[in-house]
């Protein structure tokens, strides 16, 4: 049996060859998000504020965000110098934002994208319209995130009524038997790995996917979950990217020469799963020490540590020339 993810993060940490938590990092970094975020509600509220995510709290917008975090992977490009890009708006977006602005192209496009009765049968050439790039540079991996949109749009149907609505109300306000329930009903949402003799467990979209739900609907109605505090960050390519930047990582030689000559890492190779759970529990870490700092009545959990984490990484651009210098690791894989 696995261990739940945090139990995966602590046994990773612990034991980890090619990646060390700095504390003086942790410490560093818990000062920064609380000199950013003097109110609680801080990064709550800041989902909504981009413009390509849903606003209504409505169970079509459960539909639409289910399809935003199943398609939600992977969109680092072979070539750094080209990106998969959509152009909406009069902006041009790339990495998940794309997605999100090729979701919203479509729907406006007369597609109706995130219904369960219409994407169980939506044909490849209809998705690679949808998700077609303003560059030569396509999506990666469209035949395969066909295949999940038609898989999961005939669970949706033929088990939960044609809605994922329906997949929150079952879950009776508890964020990990919603976990639980995708990951047990949509395969690409079993993100588990072997470590050291020891199966462990990430969950990076089943929990997003939680998650965001929680920030859209603003903890109200299909957006309550009495234990969203026990879900972890989400431990993707691009946290781990920041962490390393701003001083909480420090990585073994040979890890980072294998990232500086951008070496594929394979899925559940054990640099690549202990950079994600190492991930997983230095933002633990952080949590804790804003919590001895502000006190167990603050507002802050993993999530939005993460979510701070991927904008300073992705929005404000704060890396800047420095991706090159601390790269992202390169997995291709459904789970991130």
């Amino acid at each position: 049996m696995a261990l739940n993810p945090l139990e995966s993060g602590r046994y990773i940490a612990s034991t980890a060859s090619h990646v060390r938590i700095s504390i003086d990092g942790v410490n560093r970094v818990a000062e920064l998000i609380l000199e950013s975020a003097p109110k609680e509600e801080y990064r709550l509220a800041t989902w909504k504020q981009h413009k390509l995510h849903p606003q209504a709290m409505t169970d079509e917008t459960a539909d639409w965000i289910f399809v935003m975090d199943l398609l939600n992977f992977s969109f680092w490009s072979d070539d750094p110098d080209r990106d998969f890009t959509v152009d909406y708006g009069g902006k041009s977006y790339t990495d998940y934002w794309a997605l999100c602005a090729a979701i919203r192209r479509a729907i406006e496009e007369g597609i109706q994208l995130t219904s369960p009765a219409v994407y169980k049968d939506l044909s490849l050439d209809k998705m690679k319209h949808v998700f077609r790039s303003s560059t030569d540079v396509d999506i990666p991996l469209i035949e395969t995130r066909h295949k999940l949109l038609n898989e999961a749009g005939h669970t949706l149907v033929q088990k939960f009524g044609g809605s994922f609505a329906n997949c929150i109300r079952l879950c009776n306000g508890c964020g990990q038997s919603l976990v639980k329930m995708v990951t047990d009903n949509f395969p690409s949402f079993q993100d588990v790995a072997v470590y050291k003799g020891q199966q462990v467990s990430f969950y990076k979209r089943a929990q997003i996917l939680v998650a965001d739900i929680w920030t859209c609907f603003e903890a109200k109605g299909l957006g309550t979950f009495d234990d969203i505090d026990s879900l972890t960050m989400f431990a993707d390519y691009r946290v781990p990217q920041m962490l390393r930047y701003i001083g909480v990582f420090e990585f073994s030689d040979e890890l980072t020469e294998c990232l500086k000559q951008g070496n594929l890492l394979p899925s559940g190779d054990e640099k690549e799963v202990e950079i994600r759970g190492c991930s997983i529990w230095a933002v633990e870490l952080i949590r804790q020490k804003i919590e001895e700092r502000k006190g167990k009545g603050v507002k802050m959990n993993s999530i939005l540590i993460d979510y701070y984490l991927w904008d300073t990484a992705t929005v404000s651009g704060q890396l800047g020339d420095k991706s090159l210098e601390y790269p992202i690791h390169r997995t291709r894989s459904v789970f991130y």
